[in-house]
């Protein structure tokens, strides 16, 4: 029993399947998916989590400090800072790294590269391995070779990683998971859809995502 991209060679349960869509510049997808996961590995079910891309910000042009992208978008440093100290708390009570000094930058090619992650069969660590780079400070999301090492570090091929980026590939996979989500009537991450028929908008605690995948595991 396990969670994981693809099911586990330990059971011939089939997987309860867990279709996720974040952006990895998204703080509370990132906690989301931290809660997601231990709920998953508590009820001790096979499961199968599924990645989609969705873009907070699709038109993000250069790269910035995410304070200075915060304060634009709450209108002062001090809302800014109050909200980003609110899920730094979050994420380190889920045992995840955080830093307010970290760079805001277009996500596109990032999914790109976890949609290739995925067509691997670790799309899952793929996305995992960037958004941790991301919020501990040391990943710039523009940066091709700080992208190509943290799909590395998950068992990648660097070089893939490297191609994939620097052409169009997956482009297609992005842009059809963002029009899916469209179509369910998604409006913002985390949105998570257990057993491909129970949603759960935003990012809810480890109890509520244990409830529903044992609600769909008992059908």
């Amino acid at each position: 029993m396990g969670v994981g991209t693809g099911v586990t060679e330990t059971s011939a349960e089939t997987p309860i399947y867990i279709d996720a869509w974040a952006d990895i510049v998204c703080p509370w997808c990132y906690v989301g998916e931290a809660r997601l996961r231990k709920a998953a590995e508590s009820t001790g079910k096979s499961v199968e989590i599924r990645v989609h891309a969705y873009e907070l910000d699709p038109n993000h042009g250069e790269p910035e400090s995410v304070m200075d992208m915060l304060a634009r978008k709450f209108g002062s440093a001090e809302q800014a800072a109050q909200m980003d100290a609110r899920v730094a708390e979050l994420a380190r009570a889920e045992g995840l790294p955080y830093t307010s000094e970290r760079v805001s930058a277009n996500s596109f090619d990032a999914h790109r590269l976890i949609a290739a992650g995925s067509a691997e069969g670790r799309g899952l660590e793929v996305r995992d391995a960037i958004q941790r780079g991301h919020f501990d400070g040391s990943l710039d999301l523009s940066n091709h070779d700080h992208l190509a090492d943290a799909a590395a570090g998950v068992g990648m091929d660097r070089d893939r990683a490297l191609v994939v980026l620097a052409g169009d590939e997956f482009t297609d996979v992005v842009r059809g998971a963002q029009a899916q989500a469209r179509e369910l009537g998604v409006t913002g991450v985390p949105f998570t859809v257990i057993g491909e028929r129970l949603a759960i908008p935003g990012a809810v605690d480890t109890a509520q995502y244990a409830e529903v995948i044992e609600r769909v595991a008992a059908g």
